[in-house]
């Protein structure tokens, strides 16, 4: 037997099958985005409608990691609970069985007949590729299975290997580690349970031993989505670790009876690829089942476990670099964040417009605030351009250029804010101040402008056109109102200092910029960009 010709062989089909997967993914991510992103805006209302929407996830991203780790970004985003978030985690381990269910059917002999289909359907119609990626994915995936199991005949006559493997029979606990460590190693339990037909059909070990390395393969997946929130909030770090603490439960729970456990699947029917595949599918409908109950307690056990420090928060809370790989994950941090920034200029800026005139701590205080806003403007500027630099759809794409659009007007009436501190401070080393009548009159001004930021912040977070085009509506009114204030301070209210009328007149012009923002983000919301 040629080892090196077993060994490539073997890793070949594995690499093939792997690549399979990741197409696979790809073209049902893309073929699905837009109905996956609102399907989990809505049905994580309950545990068990959380336990759905886990369910489905997986099942279209063919990766109970990949799914584990979107769960962790919706978490970090605070577009999840972290209780509702058990919910989706649980359901999400059952979604990735159906893979291997479908990989259990004996159609490797139909591999390239679904390479052929996939490479016609990518071809045939840009509309389509998506859809070809699927088909073209699952041909990989199936061959590279078939090479799996071709690499494993030769290896029945090798006494060296099947030696080993009964060494390792002889400590069930093993096989359990040894898939664990794969599966982390891989990133793909489907891929390990793969491996484990082609062993298990060649007669290189039992149903026993395969049912031992699904508990392992499934204690593998925890590993990517744990160094996934090492960074992140820790609502996020405690979903991580909850979905560690699930699997490694239902592992406790199934290996004192795997001997029954293995004695009732052959009574289920079919092969031993698809006893192994129920194997996998029982193993985490009944882990749901029995922990689905308990989800909320979970909850608040992480909280326990993992405590908040108090720690000075730092300034980018919601986006995370792991999900620029999950498009509908990382938009919706990057909206989030931007419902945050725009809170942010909202509440510690905004409001400081007038009391700031007379008041130079405040000033200081606002110059420190847009520096936060400087940070944010270019952890989300980055976030979006690495999105942007992924393969996405049309849709993505324009989601991506309109949260660009809003994060460039929302950190350009930061800067304004900043300006208008620096032409206040001139009164106060010409020794100046603002009459009474100009500062009632720039009052009033920034209460039309506020509500125009308040109604474009509104309609950009909900997606109201209507409330965008009132924004663009109000244009003509404001602007009207700046020309008669202006007129009224040359004409009637005019100071007799140079340097107060240049101050009057750019706050004026300060106001116009912050409602001219607010203008361009309705212009955003309604697609004219």
């Amino acid at each position: 037997m040629n080892w090196i010709e077993v060994s490539l062989q073997l890793l070949g089909g594995l690499a093939i099958f792997l690549y399979g997967m990741h197409i696979a993914s790809d073209g049902l991510r893309k073929s699905s985005s837009y109905q996956l992103n609102l399907f989990l805006r809505k049905v994580t209302k309950n545990q068990w409608y959380g336990a759905l929407a886990g369910i489905v996830l997986a099942a279209i991203l063919q990766s109970s990691t990949a799914a584990t780790v979107m769960i962790v970004g919706f978490v970090n985003a605070g577009l999840i609970s972290l209780r509702r978030a058990m919910g989706v985690l649980l359901g999400s381990a059952v979604g990735t069985t159906f893979t291997v269910q479908l990989i259990a059917f004996a159609i490797t002999d139909y591999a390239l007949v679904f390479v052929i289909l996939g490479v016609l359907l990518f071809l045939f119609d840009s509309r389509f590729r998506s859809y070809g990626s699927i088909v073209l994915g699952f041909g990989f995936v199936f061959f590279g299975l078939d090479l799996m199991t071709g690499a494993m005949e030769p290896l029945q006559s090798s006494e060296l290997f099947r030696e080993s493997l009964v060494f390792i029979s002889d400590y069930p606990l093993l096989f359990v580690l040894v898939a664990a460590v794969f599966t982390a190693i891989i990133q793909n339990s489907a891929a390990t349970i793969a491996l484990l037909f082609a062993l298990t059909s060649s007669g290189l070990i039992s149903l026993e031993a395969a049912v031992y390395a699904v508990y392992g393969a499934n204690l593998g997946t925890v590993v990517t989505a744990m160094i996934a929130s090492l960074k992140t909030s820790k609502d996020a770090q405690r979903a991580a670790l909850a979905h560690a603490i699930f699997k490694a439960i239902g592992v406790a729970i199934f290996i004192p009876f795997t001997q029954m456990f293995v004695q009732v699947l052959p009574l289920l029917g079919g092969d031993v690829e698809r006893q192994i595949a129920n194997a996998h599918t029982i193993f985490n409908i009944v882990n749901m089942l029995l922990l689905l109950p308990f989800c909320n307690r979970f909850a608040d056990w992480m909280v326990r476990l993992l405590p908040e420090k108090m720690e000075p928060s730092k300034h980018v809370k919601h986006i995370d670099r792991d999900t620029v790989q999950f498009p509908a994950v990382g938009l919706l941090q990057a909206r989030k964040e931007l419902e945050r920034m725009s809170g942010k200029i909202r509440d510690d800026m905004f409001p400081h417009l007038i009391t700031m005139i007379r008041d130079e701590k405040t000033r200081a205080a606002v110059v420190e605030e847009e520096k936060v806003i400087d940070h944010l403007y270019k952890a989300i500027y980055h976030h979006l351009q690495q999105m942007m630099e992924q393969d996405l759809n049309d849709r993505e794409s324009e989601e991506a250029l309109k949260l660009l659009y809003f994060n460039n007007d929302l950190e350009r009436m930061a800067n304004t804010v900043k300006d208008m501190t620096r032409v206040i401070a001139k009164l106060d080393r010409g020794g100046k101040a603002l009459s009474e009548w100009e500062r009632t009159k720039v009052a009033e001004l920034y209460e039309e402008v506020m509500q125009s930021f308040n109604d474009a912040i509104q309609g950009f977070q909900n997606q109201d056109e209507e409330v965008a085009l009132r924004v663009i509506h109000s244009n003509p009114k404001i602007l009207r109102m700046e020309r008669e204030l202006r007129y009224q301070h040359f004409h009637q209210g005019a100071s007799s200092s140079s340097t107060v009328s240049v101050v009057f007149s750019d706050l004026m012009n300060g106001m116009l910029r912050i409602h001219q923002h607010s203008v361009n983000i309705s212009h955003t919301l309604l697609g004219m960009v």
